[in-house]
Formats: C-alpha cells, sequence, structure tokens
C-alpha cells in the first residue's frame, strides 16, 4: 500500500491537496452529467390502467426500490414499483458507487452520539450490506464492473489526527486489520480492505432483468398522496390510483411530512462530483475526515474526485460551487473535465438512517448520509423482513420514530438554518430577473432565444423561497432539495408538484 500512495505525489496546500500526474492535457470536452448514465435501464414496457390493485407497492426504481423488489420476487403476493421517471434516472445515478464500511468517522461518531454497541452494530449493518450485494451479483451473474478495492482513509489537518486515530482504534478494537499508510505526503492515514467499486446503473440494469419476470414497473408515475382506507391505502398518481395492502416508500425523500417528520429531523448535503480519463490508475479508494471534503476512486480509465460538500442551505450560489469543484479539479489534476456532476444526500441529524415501519404496513428507507449503496441494501432486507415477519437485528438501529437527544438538538439547529432560506433565498443576478405581484414573488428567466419563463418562487412542499441554479438553469429549493425547470416542472422530490 505504501508503494502505491508514494506513487502520486499528495502535498498539503492549506486544506487542499494538491495530485499530480503525469499526463498530457487535452481539449475539453465536458458532458454536464454523471459518468454512469450512458448506461440505459432496460425496462419491459407496461402502460399504467386507471386503478390498480396489489399486495405490495413499492414508490421509488432506485437501488432501494428495486433491491427491495429482488428480496420479494419470490414471495406470493402481487408487487409492482412505480418511478416518478426512467428507472435509475434519479440520485443512483449520481453516486460515486462506492460499496466500502469506512465511511469518514462515523463510528466514533455514533460512539458519542450513541454508545460504543450502536457504532458496532452500525459496522455489521455495513458488513453485511456489502456481503449481500456481493451475494446477489455473484448468484446472478450481475456485469457491473464490481471490483474489490482497499480504502483508505486520512487527513491533512494536525487537528484531526486524533479524529482518525479513534477511528482506526475502534476498527482495530472490532477486529478490523489497518494498515498504516507511512507516506511524507499523507500526515496520517489508514487503510482497510474488504471494500468494493461498481457501475450503479449496470447493476440496476441487472436487478431489472431479473425482477421484470414476474412484477411489473411503471415508469413516469408520480405518486402525490397516501390515503389510508381500513386494512389498505390508496395511492394517488399523476395517472390513475392504486390500492395496495403494504406501501413500501422507497425514493430519496419521502414526499410526506407527517407521519415521521422527515423535514426535521435531516438536512441536505450537496457534493461536487468530476470525472476524466487518466494513465494510471490505483486499486483504491480514498476519503478525508477533513471539512474540506476530498474523495477519488478509479473507474477503468477514469478518476472520480468528489469535493466541496456543503449544506444546502449554507451555499445558495449554486454556480459558483460547480466552479469551485471544478477549478479545484483542474489545479490539482491537470487535466481538462470530461464529465461534471452533483449528488444530493440527505444527513440524518443523528448520522443514523430512517428505515422501518412508520405505521400500518407503510415503509420507508431513506437518509443514508452519502453512503446509500451500502444502507439502501440493508435498509431493503430490512424491510422485507418486517413485511415477511422475519427477525432482523437492525430494527431498532434504523426505526425511522425514533427519538433522541441528537435528533432533537440537531433538528432545533437545522430549523435555524432553515429560517434563512425561508426570508429571501435570491440571488440578484440580472437573469432571472424578480418581480412581485399581489404579494407574490415571480422569478422570470430570459433563455438564449429571448424567451422568458416565469414561475413562482415558492416551492410546493414546505413553502421555501427557491434559488436559481445558474449553472443547470433549474430553480432549486435550498431547505429540502426539490428542483424545478425553467418552466417549473418538477425534476426532483421531495415535492409532487410543479411550480404553480
Amino acid at each position: 500500500m505504501c508503494r502505491k500512495i508514494k506513487r502520486i505525489s499528495i502535498i498539503l496546500q492549506g486544506s487542499i491537496i494538491f495530485y499530480f500526474l503525469s499526463h498530457t492535457n487535452t481539449g475539453d470536452n465536458m458532458s454536464n452529467k454523471s459518468i454512469w448514465e450512458d448506461v440505459k435501464i432496460k425496462v419491459k414496457k407496461k402502460n399504467m390502467e386507471s386503478e390498480i390493485t396489489t399486495d405490495i407497492l413499492i414508490i421509488g426504481c432506485g437501488i432501494t426500490g428495486l433491491t427491495t423488489a429482488y428480496f420479494l420476487k419470490d414471495i406470493d403476493k402481487k408487487v409492482i414499483l412505480i418511478d416518478k421517471g426512467k428507472v435509475g434516472s434519479g440520485i443512483t445515478s449520481k453516486t460515486t458507487a462506492k460499496i466500502s464500511y469506512l465511511q469518514e468517522n462515523i463510528y466514533t461518531t455514533l460512539t458519542n452520539n450513541f454508545n460504543i454497541f450502536t457504532a458496532k452494530n452500525y459496522l455489521d449493518s455495513q458488513l453485511d450490506a456489502i456481503n449481500l450485494i456481493k451475494s446477489i451479483i455473484e448468484k446472478n451473474k450481475i456485469e457491473c464492473d464490481f471490483k474489490k478495492v482497499d480504502s483508505i482513509l486520512f487527513t491533512n489537518e494536525k487537528i484531526n489526527i486524533d479524529k482518525l486515530n479513534k477511528e482506526k482504534e475502534l476498527l482495530e478494537k472490532w477486529n478490523i486489520p489497518t494498515k498504516d499508510i507511512i507516506s511524507n505526503d499523507i500526515l496520517k492515514g489508514f487503510s482497510v480492505s474488504g471494500t468494493y467499486t461498481f457501475h450503479p446503473l449496470k447493476y440496476l440494469n441487472g436487478l431489472v432483468k431479473i425482477i421484470n419476470k414476474n412484477i411489473d414497473i411503471y415508469e413516469n408515475v408520480i405518486a402525490t398522496n397516501i390515503l389510508k382506507e381500513k386494512d389498505s391505502y390508496k395511492i394517488e398518481t399523476n395517472n390513475g390510483v392504486i390500492y395496495a395492502k403494504t406501501v413500501v416508500v422507497a425514493c430519496h425523500y419521502p414526499f410526506f411530512i407527517i407521519p415521521t417528520m422527515i423535514p426535521l429531523k435531516t438536512y441536505i448535503q450537496r457534493e461536487y462530483v468530476n470525472a476524466t480519463k487518466i494513465n494510471n490508475k490505483y486499486n483504491y479508494t480514498l476519503i478525508n475526515v477533513d471539512n474540506n471534503l476530498l474523495s477519488i476512486r478509479y473507474y477503468k480509465d477514469y478518476i472520480i474526485f468528489g469535493s466541496n460538500k456543503h449544506r444546502l442551505t449554507s451555499k445558495i450560489d449554486y454556480k459558483e460551487n460547480y466552479d469551485k469543484s471544478r477549478n479545484d479539479f483542474k489545479n490539482l489534476f491537470h487535466k481538462n473535465i470530461e464529465f461534471t456532476w452533483m449528488n444530493q444526500d440527505i444527513m440524518s441529524n443523528d448520522n443514523l438512517p430512517f428505515i422501518g415501519l412508520v405505521k400500518d404496513n407503510l415503509y420507508i428507507s431513506t437518509a443514508y448520509n452519502a453512503w446509500g449503496i451500502s444502507n439502501s441494501t440493508i435498509g431493503a432486507r430490512l424491510i422485507v423482513d418486517l413485511i415477511t415477519n422475519k427477525e432482523n437485528k437492525y430494527k431498532e438501529l434504523f426505526n425511522p420514530n425514533r427519538i433522541n437527544k441528537s435528533l432533537i438538538i440537531d433538528s432545533i439547529i437545522g430549523s435555524l438554518h432553515y429560517m434563512k432560506a425561508y426570508p429571501t433565498a435570491l440571488l440578484k443576478k440580472n437573469n432571472p430577473t424578480y418581480v412581485e405581484i399581489e404579494g407574490i414573488k415571480y422569478g422570470i428567466f430570459t433563455d438564449s432565444l429571448g424567451k422568458k419563463h416565469k414561475v413562482s418562487l415558492i416551492c410546493p412542499h414546505m413553502k421555501c423561497n427557491l434559488v436559481f441554479n445558474r449553472e443547470e438553469n433549474t430553480w432549486d429549493c435550498p431547505c429540502h432539495g426539490s428542483r424545478f425547470d425553467i418552466d417549473g416542472n418538477i425534476i426532483l422530490g421531495p415535492s409532487v408538484k410543479d411550480i404553480k
């Protein structure tokens, strides 16, 4: 491992690592999408009827929903899935797709927030998730570039050495072997083995091929409301009504507020990702514990670099954030960018996901804290075990109705962040312009052809003011992450409505 690290020059420059690779520059041919999106998921076409009855409805066809369906594929009940867009076009297509239990300093954090037993239980859940993914891939021969790699955790800030040492001590206490990274280029670091990477959409494509044999998948169906009716649920959608005895809400962000009050117990974190071809490839992933995120993984001839993470309410000029991430990439790697994108993660205030039974056969799985591959998988396993009345040792760990000190305190702090976004989150730029008509604020964007696009600036979800994203020409909600196009059409939830 030391030899591999020494082949890379990682030099401390303030809070940024200078990372030099020997190669020549190429012309800039940047695509504003993720590196995974060239793979299209092949779904058996199915048009939704105006009224459908099923035993189990899964809302969301990302990795959580499809994995849940995979575990239910042999059950003697009718199961259907719906997705507001195309399968695999949501958050799963934006991930860096690390399958790792080495997740910054999560175990120290959980020990401090709860206790060492909770931290160890979470580690076990991540190890189980990795084994589940490996088993699914091997059993079904899914071709998804699944690759075993080492994972490195490091810091280049003296203030964080103790933080790194505590995380290492906990892992060793739990019989996880670690290796110190001895290099003049890294202040402090260690590695672990037994972690993986893959191509997330190739993996989803493999799951779809398996479950689509006896489970129907409906694309472009937006669930807008869930109503309890005796012993079942009535789910209203843009295409009709679905009646289901059991509902699994597996979309990125639950679209309802009550029950669970997810908006008060979570916040949105945005991260910017850039990728390009390189000459040198390494068999590891790397992430730091410093405030300025630096995340690296490799895919074939590409390096994938995540950086510039921030709470969505704290840096609302998203064009500037994009520009900073790209400038950092070019300064570090001396390469023009081929792919650039951003990802939004739901972060829970106590650092644990919310997975399980909400009430009366209604389940959710969300708030994966930037580690969606493993948590979506273990979440799917937990929900299916609950549906089929099997024991699962993570039931209380991820209980979505839990209350604790961290949730209460950080939820109050989070509310103060949201308050900044409610009064005026407008960016005073020449385009769009802003007007107020009869007490309602509007944003008016003028496109390259001179056409004006006017929208109300109030997010339908929880009435936050919207911010114009100059990078992607979208209206973004800085509170809960909903996104709309220039005409106010919904792109990403939790909102299920277009802007009026």
